[in-house]
């Protein structure tokens, strides 16, 4: 059974990424002409799920304690996760900590499992089972294996404009409407 503090952060997380994908869906425009990397987005979602997650105070070693943005496993943002440096979360500095073992993950409060470790999600999320740390990653079945957000990059087909869309789908000769006509 999951503790009351992690339900709560799972659930607030659920909530946060439903927002997200609507968020990222009017932003899907301003990415494909972004001048970050795919990467720096990733880094900045990973930072503004810090500001807006609440952890329990217990979570941190002190008052003066920085938020700790945790990497486990091989590093897939490499200088990307630049973007973020130097700045602050609910009043604590945001440090990154890299771990190359689940043995050396501690103190954290944002974990990005890297890729390189999907074969140990069951370890880890044993491992951080009585903990107030929010899971992400960008792994197939991440979710199915306990995980609370992955971040996924969906691939969609070019859009259609309306009249090739009416000839699909109305019958030959059918009128169109003005409010299809112009896109």
């Amino acid at each position: 059974m999951r503790s009351p503090r992690r339900q709560f952060i799972r659930q607030f997380a659920v909530a946060f990424v439903a927002l997200s994908v609507a968020a990222a869906l009017t932003l899907e425009l301003a990415a494909q002409t972004s001048p970050y990397t795919p990467y720096q987005h990733k880094a900045l979602y990973l930072f503004n799920f810090a500001k807006y997650t609440e952890w329990p105070k217990e979570a941190f070693a002190g008052d003066d304690a920085p938020f700790v943005l945790g990497i486990l496993g091989k590093d897939p943002f490499g200088r990307d996760m630049e973007i973020i440096n130097g700045k602050t979360v609910k009043g604590r500095k945001l440090v990154v900590k890299y771990f190359s073992a689940l043995g050396e993950v501690s103190g954290c409060q944002l974990l990005f499992i890297a890729s390189s470790e999907t074969n140990n999600l069951p370890q880890i999320f044993k491992a951080l089972e009585k903990t107030s740390v929010l899971t992400i990653a960008e792994a197939d079945g991440f979710l199915q294996a306990s995980g609370m957000i992955n971040l996924v990059t969906e691939r969609k087909p070019p859009a259609r404009r309306a009249s090739d869309l009416k000839s699909i789908s109305s019958p030959p000769n059918a009128p169109i409407s003005n409010s299809t006509r112009n896109f």
